[in-house]
């Protein structure tokens, strides 16, 4: 495959304006099933891993959630695409990107808006790679007596030559290697779960709670926020006619995996499911093997989001500080400019909400609920809407506003419980590994 097409396998690339301007100069349009492996891989990435915990949190009940929430990202990914190609008379410039409709949306905040909310989204997503590695390593080596929060400080060293990334030249390569590890190790958990049919327990579910299924909620969301990387995916297709039937596919793909392994590997660990489905099998050479590639995937992986960051912190917010400073070396040291310090400082405040929440799943459905739900289900609704209400039927303005109904209630409903939870299970002591001074 050629570096051209290799590179519309990035989602993050996909998103970035640099990723439109190189399509426009090489003219590079790619097939269906690259388009099925964009879509493919925008929501099946290492969200998979935590399918069996949504089931223990909310029993059949999140094989529904599931299945509601592919629904509904399927469809609002579909009327994304029909805002950018549906002008109306009040609009006067060409829309290309999901940026470009929160502009037309609110042509004075909407863009900046849209921008912002992609910005917490992919912060949030450096910070729950750094959890998964401290997580992930603290169950690994449980005799080791290191706490989840200093092994998060230990492996984030290895993430601060990523202020110094200038290009997405390997980026492609990245995320595929994330996906390939994710569902391998995702299938490995499955194949044992399987072999081990005879200890499955079928009955064995939590009963309706609605506090997790706000938690899940979040968690499934997430795993399902891959509209703002839609509109590059759209526009370099061959045949965009195909985009919608290229969508329902995918989607129906990827919601038939998700709760398949969510609710078998279940079957098999029951109750004692952990966060990161992989950590639920028992303690053997094979689980530390598994362990060490899921590290290193998340480690290589921190990079797409956090490049994604630098892009919208550097070209798109305009940081007034930023554009006064320029890149010009700094006096006091000539290596360091305003652009590199920015990016470490954006790196290390990933890396300190990492060490203070030391929770995967509560901070992913915290994460779902803040920015995952805006750029599923109410953003998309929401400029449909306002866009296009002169001429859409009456059901489908209802069906968009009880989406975006849905859309607000799940995201109260989730940064609220899963905030609770957080300031529940945070305990300082515990978290450093020592014990309290009780004089």
């Amino acid at each position: 495959m050629s570096e051209e097409k290799e590179k519309l396998l990035s989602k993050e690339f996909l998103f970035s304006d640099e990723y439109e301007a190189e399509e426009e100069e090489t003219d590079v349009k790619t097939y269906s099933f690259q388009t099925f492996f964009n879509i493919f891989n925008a929501n099946m990435g290492t969200g998979i891993l935590a399918m069996p915990y949504v089931i223990r949190l909310t029993g059949y009940w999140g094989v529904l959630l599931i299945i509601l929430v592919g629904i509904l990202g399927n469809y609002t990914g579909k009327i994304l695409i029909k805002c950018l190609h549906e002008n109306t008379p009040e609009e006067s410039f060409n829309k290309h990107t999901y940026a470009d409709l929160g502009e037309a949306f609110w042509p004075r905040y909407g863009r900046r808006m849209v921008h912002i909310v992609n910005f917490v989204e992919q912060f949030s997503h450096c910070i729950l790679f750094l959890i998964m590695c401290g997580t992930v390593m603290h169950h690994t080596f449980p005799d080791s007596g290191i706490s989840e929060s200093i092994w998060i400080t230990i492996t984030s060293l290895l993430v601060l030559p990523v202020a110094y990334v200038k290009n997405m030249k390997h980026i492609s390569h990245i995320s595929l290697l994330t996906v390939i590890v994710a569902m391998g190790s995702s299938t490995c958990v499955l194949g044992y779960s399987l072999y081990h049919h005879g200890q499955w327990k079928t009955h064995n579910f939590s009963p309706f709670n609605f506090r997790h299924m706000a938690i899940a909620m979040g968690i499934v969301t997430v795993t399902y926020s891959s509209n703002a990387y839609l509109p590059a995916i759209e526009k370099s297709m061959k045949y965009p006619a195909e985009f919608n039937a290229m969508m329902n596919f995918t989607y129906t793909l990827v919601t038939i995996i998700k709760y398949n392994y969510g609710i078998l590997v279940f079957f098999c660990f029951g109750k004692h499911t952990e966060q990161i489905m992989t950590l639920s099998l028992p303690s053997s050479p094979f689980r530390v093997f598994l362990s060490v590639a899921v590290i290193i995937t998340a480690l290589l992986f921190y990079v797409v989001p956090m490049f994604t960051l630098y892009h919208i912190f550097e070209n798109e917010l305009d940081i007034p500080i930023l554009k006064k400073l320029g890149n010009e070396p700094l006096k006091c040291n000539t290596y360091c400019t305003p652009r590199r310090v920015s990016r470490f400082l954006i790196i290390l405040a990933s890396i300190v909400v990492a060490i203070f929440v030391p929770h995967f799943g509560l901070l992913m459905s915290f994460v779902g609920g803040l920015t995952g739900t805006c750029l599923v289900y109410v953003f998309p609704c929401l400029f449909h809407v306002k866009l296009h209400h002169k001429t859409l039927p009456w059901h489908n303005i209802a069906l968009d506003v009880m989406i975006i109904i849905f859309g607000v209630v799940s995201c109260t409903c989730g940064v609220v419980y899963s905030a609770l939870q957080i300031a529940k299970e945070y305990d300082f002591y515990k978290m450093w590994g020592i014990e309290p001074d009780t004089d």
